[in-house]
C-alpha cells in the first residue's frame, strides 16, 4: 500500500483548489466571452455592423476578437460599397431616356428602370423576378424581344405598335466575367422613336414639296424661254404676256426661298428670348400696314385697326411679330373678296397680349382647319397658286407661335370669313 503523508494529502488538495479556481475561472471567462459573441453575432444578422468584440482578452480569444471585429468591418465596407455602387446604378438606369432591361437565362428580369415599366404598360405588376414575358402587355415588343434573345447575339430591330408607335428594339447578351463565350443573360435596350420618325416624314415630305414647289415655276420659266429663244417671229404682245409669265414665275420662286429661309432662321433660333430687346407692337404693325394697304384698297377693301395702347411692347424678335402681323393681314387680303372688310385688334390685359385678325371673306371648312399650319397645305390649291400665295405663310406663323411661346386659334365660317386669334403672355 501506497503510504501518503498528511503533508502531501494537503500539497495535493491545495494544488487540487488552486486548478480548480483556474479551471473556473477560465471557463467564466469563457462563459462571458461565448456570451458576449452570441451578442454580438445576434447584433451583426440584425444588420448593425457597429458593434464590436471588446478586446480584452490575450492569447487565442484575443486573437479570436480581433479577427472577429476585423471581418465586421469588412462586411460592412463591402455592403457599404455595394449599397454605393447599387444607388449609383439605380441612379443611372433613372436618368436613361431608354427602356433598359437585364434578364437571366431563363429570361427572368434581374434590373429594369422606370422606362422599361411604362413601356411594357404594367403598373401593377411586380417586375423583379418575374418573367419577361408575363410582364409586357405590347404583343408587338413581345414578339420582338421574344425573337431577339435566342440569338445570344448582338442584334437589333425596329417596330411599329398598333398605337402607331416606333420603337427600336435591341438585345445584348452578356457574358460570364471569366468565359467569353458562356451567356448568363441578356441586356434589352428599348428606345421610343416615334417623335423621330415623324420628323423624318415631315422633312421628307418638305423636300418632296419644295422640290414639287419649285419645279413647276422654273417648269414654266424654262418653257417660256426656250419658246422666245426659238420663235423670233412671236409678236411684241405675245413676247410681253410671256415676259410678264416669266416674271410672275420668277417672283413667286423668290418668294418660296424667301419663306424657306425664314422657316429655317426660326428652326435654328428658337428659346433665343432672352436674345431681343423689347419691341413696340404698334410701329411694327405701322409697319405692316404701309406694306399692305395698297393691297387692300386695290380691292376696296376696309381696312381696320385698333390697339388698346400704342405703348403695347414685348421682348421678341422684331422679325416674328412682323411676320405674324404681315401672313395673317395677307391672307385676309388674298382671301377676301372685294367692297370686303379686314379688322386688326391689339388687346393688353392681365400680362397677356391678344393679337386679332379678322376678315370677312371666303372662310375655311371645319374639316381643313387642324391642317391649315401645315406646310404646303392649301385649302383650294388652284386659288392659292393663282393668287400668288406658297402654301409656308401660316406654317412661319405656327413656328413662331411655338418658338415665342404662344397660342393661336383659328375661328371660321364659309363665306362668312375667318379669324386668327394670337395669345401671348409677356
Amino acid at each position: 500500500m501506497i503510504n501518503i503523508e498528511n503533508n502531501d494529502i494537503y500539497i495535493i488538495i491545495l494544488l487540487l483548489v488552486i486548478v480548480s479556481s483556474l479551471i473556473y475561472r477560465y471557463l467564466n471567462v469563457l462563459r462571458k466571452y461565448l456570451k458576449e459573441l452570441i451578442h454580438v453575432s445576434n447584433r451583426v444578422s440584425e444588420g448593425d455592423f457597429s458593434v464590436k468584440l471588446k478586446n480584452q482578452y490575450s492569447g487565442d480569444l484575443g486573437r479570436l476578437s480581433s479577427n472577429f471585429n476585423f471581418m465586421i468591418s469588412k462586411i460592412n465596407t463591402n455592403i457599404e460599397q455595394l449599397e454605393d455602387r447599387n444607388i449609383k446604378l439605380k441612379s443611372i438606369l433613372k436618368s436613361i431616356s431608354n427602356g433598359i432591361i437585364a434578364i437571366d437565362n431563363e429570361q427572368k428580369i434581374l434590373l429594369i428602370n422606370d422606362v422599361a415599366k411604362k413601356l411594357f404598360d404594367n403598373k401593377e405588376c411586380e417586375f423583379d423576378g418575374q418573367k419577361i414575358d408575363s410582364v409586357i402587355n405590347n404583343e408587338a415588343m413581345m414578339k420582338a424581344i421574344a425573337s431577339l434573345i435566342p440569338n445570344r447575339e448582338h442584334k437589333r430591330i425596329q417596330i411599329k405598335d398598333k398605337n402607331d408607335r416606333y420603337y427600336k428594339i435591341k438585345v445584348d447578351p452578356v457574358y460570364l466575367k471569366s468565359a467569353k463565350n458562356v451567356v448568363i443573360g441578356s441586356i434589352i435596350n428599348i428606345e421610343d422613336i416615334t417623335e423621330n420618325v415623324k420628323l423624318e416624314k415631315i422633312r421628307s415630305d418638305f423636300v418632296a414639296n419644295v422640290t414639287h414647289e419649285i419645279k413647276t415655276p422654273l417648269t414654266s420659266i424654262s418653257g417660256f424661254v426656250e419658246t422666245l429663244k426659238n420663235n423670233d417671229s412671236i409678236d411684241i404682245k405675245t413676247r410681253n404676256r410671256f415676259l410678264d409669265i416669266i416674271d410672275m414665275e420668277s417672283d413667286r420662286l423668290r418668294r418660296l426661298i424667301d419663306d424657306i429661309l425664314v422657316l429655317s432662321f426660326i428652326e435654328n433660333n428658337e428659346n433665343e428670348k432672352e436674345k431681343y430687346d423689347s419691341v413696340n407692337l404698334y410701329s411694327v404693325f405701322k409697319e405692316v400696314y404701309d406694306l399692305t394697304y395698297n393691297l387692300a384698297k386695290n380691292k376696296n377693301i376696309e381696312y381696320k385697326y385698333e390697339f388698346s395702347s400704342e405703348d403695347i411692347n414685348l421682348k421678341v424678335n422684331k422679325d416674328y411679330i412682323k411676320q405674324i402681323f404681315l401672313n395673317l393681314i395677307d391672307n385676309a387680303i388674298k382671301y377676301t373678296p372685294e367692297n370686303g372688310e379686314i379688322s386688326v385688334f391689339v388687346i393688353h390685359k392681365n400680362n397677356t397680349i391678344r393679337i386679332s385678325v379678322k376678315d370677312t371673306g371666303m372662310g375655311i371648312p371645319q374639316s381643313d382647319i387642324p391642317r391649315i399650319f401645315e406646310r404646303f397645305y392649301r385649302v383650294d390649291k388652284a386659288r392659292s397658286t393663282k393668287i400668288g400665295g406658297t402654301g409656308l405663310g401660316l406654317a412661319i406663323v405656327k413656328h413662331i407661335i411655338i418658338s415665342i411661346g404662344a397660342d393661336i386659334k383659328v375661328k371660321s365660317a364659309l363665306n362668312r370669313g375667318t379669324e386668327f386669334i394670337v395669345t401671348i403672355k409677356e
